[in-house]
């Protein structure tokens, strides 16, 4: 018969084993999925042995056909230039949607697409309101007949009046949109006597600076908390509050300055994530800007655009495989990290790293936590489960699509899991 103090011991030892069990971490390594192990196999057969950023043009068509279909005259589709840097790919997008309509935020994209030809007949709205050094600078490099066709974004009686000042100086007209705060918090027009002075200087020098319209933007909406029933209806209720507060702007301004409204106007609305929520509803707003919702990224996975898919990657090669994860000054004890977590059995080490990016397959990856972030060389760790060897590709999932879509100067293009070219962006 066991005494006390053995039922005590054994006790604390099947507890023991028990917490090393429940607490040691999971094998969470998986191999490549389908669509990942064919893009693998064509990049290591046909592929260039650096990083690069791939763009799925079934995928890009894909969502191209869901925005067509959730939005359509009357509404028009205006396209944000910097979240899809590359003029190969803003033509391509031009072409399937039928516009030409561009929002553009940086004053060299802005140059650069004005002395583009192929790009004459754009009708371009500024993205956010430019200094008006930005504004000279742009002028200076472009043909008037050009320059005086882009619409100016102004948040401030301030700005309109600097933009004034130039108009007067350069005896050049220039078109004048309006940004109203419409609940983001994040500039443009929220006092109605600022607004109203503001209309007012416009209404006195409308042959100088020409009014056309307003912008309200609005992605807070897509935020919406919710506690109770369907996040898509708060978000939509909230979307409902926005635009309220958008046609209270246009009323005000009809009624005080009424022949500045004598005319078809543009009134820009809408994001990535709200998009879907405008067509067919009773708005003011009949110009909707979508981007990043073309191809996806992290930052864009909401539920408003559940129906996307992603489609832009970064493959990076692997240089690499080295079992277990060993650490410099405890290369004696490394050998024990691996027994309690099967996802240090592997050490892998990339063709650049610290990208702007989640990792995305094979699942299981983590960046070494000791070595920590390298953009030459990226270190991750993983079980051997994860079936990676040199030459194979980790691939990642951008969390924004501007800057890393540029990042790289080329985008490589992917139908059917084969390359079929390259697009230039607007760093090369």
């Amino acid at each position: 018969m066991l005494k006390k103090s053995h039922i005590r011991n054994l006790a604390i030892v099947v507890l023991i084993i028990s917490l090393f069990f429940i607490l040691q971490p999971k094998d969470e390594g998986h191999p490549h999925s389908e669509y990942f192990s064919k893009l693998n196999s064509e990049l290591k057969s046909n592929g260039f042995g650096r990083p690069v950023i791939l763009l799925d043009l079934d995928r890009l068509d894909e969502n191209l056909q869901i925005l067509k279909s959730k939005l359509y005259p009357p509404l028009a589709y205006r396209i944000v230039v910097k979240s899809l840097p590359s003029k190969q790919l803003l033509r391509y997008i031009i072409k399937f949607t039928n516009t030409e309509k561009l929002m553009v935020f940086h004053s060299a994209d802005l140059v650069m697409l004005l002395n583009d030809p192929e790009f004459n007949s754009s009708d371009i709205l500024l993205g956010k309101p430019m200094p008006v050094k930005a504004l000279e600078d742009v002028y200076s490099k472009t043909k008037p007949e050009r320059f005086q066709k882009l619409r100016w974004l102004v948040d401030s009686k301030k700005r309109l009046d600097q933009y004034l000042s130039f108009s007067q100086k350069t005896n050049t007209q220039l078109r004048i949109v309006l940004e109203i705060d419409i609940g983001l918090h994040r500039g443009g027009f929220s006092n109605m006597e600022s607004f109203k002075q503001t209309l007012n200087i416009l209404d006195i020098n409308h042959k100088s600076l020409i009014f056309e319209g307003f912008m309200g933007y609005e992605p807070h909406v897509a935020s919406t908390p919710n506690f109770f029933g369907d996040k898509t209806t708060a978000i939509d209720e909230s979307l409902q509050k926005s635009l309220l507060v958008y046609e209270e702007f246009y009323q005000i301004g009809k009624k005080s300055f009424p022949l500045l409204f004598d005319k078809p106007m543009l009134f820009n609305g809408g994001g990535s994530k709200t998009y879907q929520f405008y067509q067919n509803r009773n708005s003011i707003v009949n110009d909707v800007s979508v981007g990043s919702a073309l191809v996806m990224p992290t930052d864009f996975d909401v539920v408003t655009l559940k129906n996307h898919k992603p489609a832009f990657f970064i493959a990076a090669p692997v240089l690499k495989k080295l079992e277990g994860t060993t650490i410099p000054f405890l290369e004696s004890l490394s050998f024990l990290f691996p027994l309690w977590n099967p996802n240090l059995q592997v050490t892998y080490f990339t063709y650049g790293g610290a990208f702007l990016a989640k990792k995305e397959s094979p699942k299981g990856l983590y960046d070494n936590q000791l070595f920590g972030l390298s953009t030459n060389q990226g270190i991750l760790n993983g079980s051997k489960q994860t079936k990676l060897e040199p030459d194979d590709y980790v691939f990642y999932r951008p969390t924004q699509s501007e800057k890393v879509l540029a990042e790289m100067g080329e985008i490589v293009l992917i139908r059917q899991g084969k390359i079929i070219g390259t697009w230039k962006t607007f760093s090369n």
